[in-house]
C-alpha cells in the first residue's frame, strides 16, 4: 500500500514518483482531494515546484465527483489572469485523476485574518483592502470569460471565502478552487436541491438553491470583507440551521458596532455588497473592486504589492517564509541522504510548456496480447504464391498487438480530443520509503485567543490551500434509466481489453497485408455519446487488414457518456517471427 493509499496526514511523505512528478510533502486534504507539494522534472536538470491535487481514491468511481473534478481542470486551465491560480496539467495515475497547479508560497487569507485576531489586532486596512480588491479583479475576469467564439460562459465561483483567497509572500493575490464553479457550458449540471459552498459565505439565493449569477460571488466577497475588517463573521451562529436563517433574514450586526473606528465609507461598501436582493448589490466584482480602490485613493493609503510583501514577511516571520520559499531541490535532498527514484526516467513527453495534458493509462492497461498462428512469412511484399507456400510450413508467427490508450482532454468542456503519444509497458520507478527532511508548513502564529468566537479555527494542515468543496455532495440513487458516465481512461481500457480478441484476429487473417515483419498501425476511433463507434481511420484503409479493423472496431460498444464525442488513438504494434 502506497503512502497515497494510506491517506497520510499533512506533512512530509516518502518521496515517490507520481506520473511525471515527484511527491514531496502532503499539504492538505479536503472533501474531494489530497494536495501535495511536488516536483516536475525534465531534461537538462529542469525542475519546477508545483502542487498536485489528487482526487480521493474512494471518489474515483463516483461519476458526479469525477465530472466535477474534470470540470475544475477544464475551466481553470482556460483562465489566465494575475489574480487567478494557474492550472498546468491534468492527468490520470494509479486509478485517480489529478491536476497540477502553480505552487504559491504564502498564506490563504483566512490564515492571515485568524493570525491577526490571535494577536488581538486587525489586518491593516490598506493591506486587507488591497487583498480584497485584487481578489475582486480575479473574480471579475472569470465572470467575464468567454469561449473561443466570444460567447460568455457565465462563470460563477460559488465558493468565495477567505480560504480560497491566497496571498503570496511576493505580494500576489490569487483566487483558488473553481471546483464547484458553475458555467452554462460545463459538462456537469448541479444536482437539483443540492446546496454547494460554505454556509457562512452564501448569498441568500444560493442558500435557497435558486439560480445564481456573478452577484452571488459579490455577496460572498462582501462577507469576506466584513470578516477581514471586523475579525468576525457576520452570520456566525451555533448551528448550520441558525446560520442559514440569519443569511435568509439578512441579520448581522453593523460593522461599526464591532469596530467603531472603521471608516463609514467602508461600512457602506460592506452593507451594499451584503444586500439581500441581488439588484441592490454591486452588479459586478469590478464595481466592488472600484469602490475599494476609490476609497484607497481618497484616503491616500494606496497599497502596492511591495507593501503587501513587506507586511506578509514581517508578520509571519522569516523562518516561516523560508520554509515555504526555499524548498530543497531533488539533488539537495539526494545529497542529504534521501533516497530518490531515478530522475532520468521522468522527462516529460511534452517539455515545450505547461498545458492541460493527456491523462496517461495505468501501466497495467498497456499489455501485450500474444497469439500463435500457423504459418509465417518474413518477406516484405512477397508474392501471394510465396506467402501461401510458407503458410504450409511448420514455422509459426507471433503477432503481438500492444494496445496503449492515451485519451486527450482539452479544447472544450464537452469534447475530448485525440493524442497519438504511445506508451507501451513503461518502466515502473522504484518507490523509496525514506522520509525526507520536513518541508511542512510550520504551525501558524499563536499569541492568544481570537477576538470573536465566530472566527472558527481551521483544521490543522489546511492553511495553504482549500482542497475542494466543503460539504459532501449526495450521489444520486441509481434508477432504471441507462447510466450515463464520464468515459474515463479505465472505462475505455476495460472495454478495449474485453474486445481485443477480434481485433487481433484481423492481423491473423490478413497477415499478408502487413508491411513488414514488425511495425505499428495507429488506428483512430471516434466514440459518440451513445457509446457507438462512428468512425475508424488508419493508414491501412482499403487493405484487408484495414477493412477488418474498421468492421470489428465499429462493433464495439462503449457505455453512454457525458461528452459529445471522444477520439482515441490505438497504437497497434505487431511483430512476426
Amino acid at each position: 500500500m502506497s503512502s497515497l493509499d494510506s491517506r497520510a496526514p499533512p506533512g512530509p511523505v516518502p518521496i515517490r514518483s507520481y506520473g511525471k512528478y515527484y511527491l514531496i510533502s502532503k499539504l492538505a486534504e479536503g472533501g474531494m482531494a489530497e494536495i501535495f507539494l511536488a516536483k516536475q522534472v525534465g531534461v537538462e536538470g529542469f525542475e519546477k515546484n508545483v502542487v498536485v491535487k489528487r482526487m480521493l481514491a474512494h471518489l474515483s468511481t463516483a461519476n458526479d465527483f469525477v465530472a466535477m473534478f474534470l470540470d475544475e481542470a477544464r475551466l481553470a486551465s482556460r483562465l489566465s489572469h494575475p489574480n487567478v491560480v494557474q492550472v498546468l496539467d491534468l492527468g490520470f495515475e494509479e486509478g485517480c485523476y489529478f491536476i497540477a497547479m502553480e505552487y504559491l508560497a504564502g498564506e490563504d487569507f483566512s490564515t492571515v485574518i485568524r493570525s491577526a485576531a490571535k494577536q488581538r489586532t486587525f489586518v491593516p486596512l490598506n493591506i486587507a483592502l488591497k487583498v480584497l480588491a485584487d481578489a475582486a479583479q480575479g473574480l471579475h475576469y472569470a465572470h467575464d470569460f468567454t469561449d473561443s467564439k466570444g460567447q460568455p460562459l457565465n462563470v460563477v465561483h460559488r465558493d468565495v471565502s477567505p480560504s480560497n483567497i491566497f496571498v503570496t509572500y511576493s505580494g500576489q493575490v490569487k483566487m483558488l478552487d473553481f471546483g464547484i464553479a458553475k458555467a452554462e457550458s460545463r459538462v456537469t449540471n448541479t444536482t437539483a436541491g443540492v446546496v454547494k459552498g460554505k454556509y457562512q459565505y452564501m448569498a441568500p439565493e444560493q442558500a435557497q438553491s435558486l439560480p445564481v449569477d456573478r452577484r452571488a460571488d459579490v455577496y460572498s466577497l462582501g462577507v469576506c470583507m466584513y470578516e477581514a475588517l471586523c475579525n468576525a463573521r457576520p452570520f456566525a451562529r451555533d448551528t448550520d440551521l441558525a446560520i442559514l436563517n440569519a443569511v435568509l433574514k439578512n441579520e448581522y450586526r453593523p460593522p461599526r458596532q464591532l469596530r467603531p473606528d472603521l471608516p463609514i465609507e467602508l461600512e457602506q461598501i460592506i452593507v451594499k455588497a451584503l444586500s439581500r436582493e441581488a439588484d441592490d448589490r454591486f452588479q459586478t466584482a469590478g464595481e466592488f473592486a472600484a469602490a475599494i480602490e476609490n476609497y484607497l485613493r481618497a484616503s491616500t493609503s494606496v497599497t502596492s504589492g511591495a507593501a503587501l510583501t513587506t507586511y506578509m514577511t514581517s508578520f509571519f516571520g522569516q523562518e516561516r517564509v523560508s520554509a515555504k520559499t526555499r524548498i530543497d531541490s531533488l539533488e539537495d535532498l539526494k545529497a542529504s541522504g534521501v533516497s530518490l527514484p531515478a530522475t532520468e526516467k521522468k522527462a516529460p513527453s511534452n517539455p515545450s510548456g505547461p498545458s492541460v495534458a493527456t491523462p496517461q493509462m495505468p501501466t497495467s492497461v498497456s499489455q501485450r496480447i500474444d497469439i500463435i498462428v500457423e504459418g509465417a512469412t518474413n518477406a516484405v511484399g512477397a508474392p501471394k504464391s510465396v506467402v501461401a507456400q510458407r503458410q504450409k510450413s511448420s514455422a509459426t508467427m507471433l503477432i503481438a498487438v500492444a494496445l496503449a490508450l492515451l485519451v486527450g482532454v482539452g479544447g472544450t468542456f464537452a469534447a475530448l480530443k485525440s493524442s497519438t503519444t504511445t506508451v507501451v509497458n513503461p518502466p515502473v520507478p522504484d518507490r523509496p520509503t525514506v522520509v525526507p527532511p520536513p518541508i511542512a508548513v510550520p504551525s501558524e502564529v499563536d499569541a492568544g485567543p481570537t477576538i470573536d468566537a465566530g472566527l472558527v479555527e481551521k483544521p490543522t494542515g489546511t492553511e495553504t490551500i482549500d482542497a475542494g468543496a466543503p460539504s459532501p455532495v449526495p450521489i444520486p440513487v441509481p434508477d432504471k434509466k441507462p447510466r450515463v458516465i464520464v468515459l474515463s481512461t479505465p472505462v475505455i481500457s476495460q472495454v478495449i481489453r474485453r474486445n481485443a480478441g477480434p481485433v487481433v484476429r484481423c492481423f491473423q487473417e490478413h497477415r499478408g497485408d502487413l508491411p513488414g515483419p514488425s511495425g505499428k498501425v495507429d488506428v483512430t476511433i471516434t466514440i459518440e455519446r451513445s457509446g457507438k463507434v462512428s468512425s475508424v481511420t488508419s493508414p491501412m484503409a482499403g487493405t484487408g487488414v484495414g477493412k477488418c479493423l474498421e468492421e470489428r472496431l465499429k462493433q464495439i460498444r462503449f457505455p453512454p457518456h457525458v461528452d459529445e464525442s471522444v477520439k482515441i488513438t490505438l497504437p497497434l504494434s505487431f511483430k512476426t517471427q
